[in-house]
């Protein structure tokens, strides 16, 4: 450690210069002393408890500034309770937005893709549009589809033409909305439901499923 080390060389305060026969104590000393090491999970704490080492993402950082920028500025006070003026504590607080995303994808996917979580996903429904060279079909999911609007349901709306139906459901395994919606010749009169995190369909009668979102 430092304090038993004898006769060390250290660097002086000039460029290009350093001192030999250095010795803790004589020639210089420390504010503060430590063993150092890194830390690993079973290592004993200060308390006598064991360290648990587990895995985290940095989401968000704070910065704790001080005084520094404060005493820096000009007029970077504040008059407290007493009457006396002082000088404002400062900080930075952030949370990064494509760190929480990811962190997110991370965390809720599967082997197809993402599974978004009601409470944060980008869409509430998934609309997809099969058969729609028939007008009738066309028809009917424009109808499902302003439907929703109006009801002020954030929809996701696959309506391309060139797109066979697998590469479809892939799309929105991938993209993973809780909800995804298809109107196809098959459907007929009513919408297929089906949640990202189940395997199941349903057919519904669009109002019914209005109800459940």
């Amino acid at each position: 450690s430092l304090i038993t080390v004898k006769n060390f060389i250290g660097g002086q305060k000039e460029e290009k210069t350093d001192s030999i026969n250095v010795n803790y104590g004589r020639d210089f000393k420390c504010e503060i002393l430590a063993d150092i090491a890194l830390a690993k999970e079973g290592y004993l704490s200060e308390s006598g408890k064991k360290l648990v080492e587990k895995r985290g993402i940095e989401v968000g950082n704070t910065f704790q500034l001080g005084y520094h920028y404060s005493k820096l500025m000009k007029n970077a006070t504040f008059v407290d309770k007493d009457g006396k003026e002082k000088l404002y504590y400062m900080g930075c607080y952030g949370i990064g937005i494509g760190r929480t995303m990811a962190t997110i994808v991370e965390k809720y996917h599967d082997d197809k893709g993402i599974i978004w979580p009601e409470s944060v996903a980008p869409y509430q429904v998934h609309l997809i549009g099969l058969d729609l060279k028939e007008k009738s079909i066309k028809l009917k999911v424009y109808q499902v589809y302003q439907e929703l609007i109006k009801k002020n349901i954030e929809v996701l709306f696959d309506d391309r033409e060139e797109v066979t139906a697998g590469e479809k459901f892939a799309d929105a395994d991938l993209i993973g909305i809780p909800i995804r919606l298809v109107v196809s010749k098959r459907t007929d009169n009513q919408v297929e439901f089906k949640k990202r995190t189940d395997k199941k369909t349903e057919l519904l009668a669009l109002d019914d499923i209005i109800g459940r979102l």
